[in-house]
């Protein structure tokens, strides 16, 4: 569904793509499996949803835009440079702080094309 789709899901969007073909628990039970593969990856949205999509380092690192509206997800890409200067930031709050930071991410807030239209 993830490749169909070709965005994050919640879980809740898988759940209703299956069409009443899989139980909650089993879906969960996949997404974990998966994740554990490290085919997937999951993340909250500002409404505590779980999302999964498919694992950044196949479509590569990648940010994300969240319509307020109707609460889809769009991946969006950051230009080199920018992704370079937000880089050179997590470096210099590494040393400011004395830690390791695994990983970032930059959520935006908005309203879909869709959702300005409708």
């Amino acid at each position: 569904m993830l490749l169909k789709e070709g965005r994050p899901l919640t879980v809740d969007q898988v759940f209703k793509l299956a069409n009443d073909k899989i139980a909650q628990s089993t879906l969960y039970r996949v997404i974990n499996d998966l994740r554990s593969f490290g085919l997937v990856t999951e993340f909250t949205t500002p409404e505590n949803m779980m999302v999964v999509e498919l694992n950044a380092d196949e479509i590569g690192h990648h940010h994300h835009i969240f319509c307020g509206k109707c609460g889809s997800i769009t991946d969006i890409e950051l230009t080199p440079q920018l992704e370079q200067e937000l880089d050179n930031e997590v470096q210099r709050i590494e040393c400011q702080y004395s830690l390791s930071i695994n990983s970032h991410s930059l959520e935006l807030f908005g309203i879909c094309k869709a959702c300005l239209v409708s």
